[in-house]
């Protein structure tokens, strides 16, 4: 397979200041793989990233395909000893490298591994090397743009093990943005809960109820906390999920919870400083409400998370509203963060159309 000398990436050089710029194609260590990108799609914290002008990764170090990591590709070289992937593979891969020495490592919570680093390539470009252990075969099942959601979808699996769900829950999410509907999947069909979402856009709400929600709620249009007291016979939610990165929904979260219920955040909140929240410490001490957050992934959950959307059990392709050529990055950028439709797809490997 001819494989080009130089190739199209995204470098951040500040706020709002991202370029696409001709590099030279990575070259291959051993256990390592190249990997021509496929599809692409966009998250919202590499948009945060973008708007923050902060890079991923060491300091002063341009990060090649900045902010990309969902994605799926096919393999057009291998470096010595790769044996379980080959040229022409469709695949997928997790691009965060774990130390696997660390006490987080060894006690399988390797999402919070410290010293977490990528290979210096990022997906937002058309090659991207990956190593052989965190690189898997797409099953014949799945097409690239669903593949593509691996790595959300993990983020979602990591949640759900976090947030006690169980046959039967009464569950709140806040927010049907793409993540929202994917918790709230996971939580239905996976989790066998009943599912309460809110959200202020009721286009997303309607998206919601295609894809199994129960009870869909438009907080400007009638009080959250009333409606969710009234859908649980006075006592509030079982497990409350927040999938917005903003202290004052995140706190009124907390609000929702029942007595003995869990709070999630899973959201980041991206502002320049530190971020604050009021919290009523008497709502955690005497109704015993657990408030935790769930942050990134394991390895291990990547690799159950291309199979639960193998199985079905994840249905990502109703989310996805836009496709863009690789020309049209920024566009593809600020459509996600003006919050139009849903997930917004890149095509690395085509220039200026889909």
């Amino acid at each position: 397979m001819d494989i080009p000398e130089k190739m199209k990436a995204t470098i951040l050089y500040g706020p709002d200041d991202l370029r696409i710029e001709e590099v030279p194609v990575p070259e291959l260590k051993p256990h390592e793989v190249l990997i021509k990108v496929v599809v692409d799609a966009i998250c919202p914290t590499g948009v945060s990233a973008v708007k923050l002008g902060k890079q991923w990764g060491p300091p002063n170090v341009k990060i090649i395909g900045m902010a990309g990591h969902e994605f799926s590709g096919t393999v057009v070289k291998v470096g010595e000893g790769v044996t379980n992937v080959k040229v022409g593979d469709r695949v997928v891969a997790d691009t965060i490298l774990r130390c696997g020495k660390c006490h987080y490592c060894r006690t399988g919570r390797d999402n919070l591994c410290p010293h977490k680093r990528t290979l210096g390539y990022l997906s937002w470009a058309e090659y991207i090397k990956t190593v052989d252990y965190q690189t898997y075969k797409i099953p014949e099942n799945l097409t690239y743009e669903e593949a593509a959601f691996t790595e959300p979808v993990a983020c979602v699996l990591h949640a759900f093990e976090h947030a006690n769900i169980g046959p039967g829950y009464d569950v709140v999410i806040i927010g049907a943005g793409p993540m929202g509907l994917m918790h709230l999947q996971m939580a239905k069909n996976v989790g066998g809960a009943r599912v309460i979402i809110a959200d202020l856009i009721d286009a997303r709400l309607e998206k919601a109820k295609e894809l199994g929600a129960d009870e869909v709620i438009n907080p400007s249009k009638e009080n959250l906390e009333d409606r969710v007291k009234e859908l649980t016979e006075g006592r509030g939610a079982d497990t409350v999920i927040v999938t917005v990165g903003i202290p004052e929904v995140e706190a009124q979260g907390v609000k929702l919870a029942g007595k003995g219920g869990t709070v999630l955040f899973f959201a980041g909140v991206h502002v320049h400083g530190e971020p604050e929240m009021i919290l009523n410490p008497n709502k955690v001490h005497y109704d015993e409400v657990i408030v935790t957050g769930a942050f990134d992934k394991t390895a291990e959950q990547f690799k159950r998370a291309l199979k639960l959307i193998g199985l079905g059990k994840i249905k990502v392709m109703p989310l996805v509203s836009h496709k863009f050529p690789f020309s049209k990055i920024h566009e593809a950028i600020e459509t996600t963060a003006q919050h139009k439709g849903l997930k917004v797809l890149v095509y690395p490997s085509k220039w200026d159309k889909v």
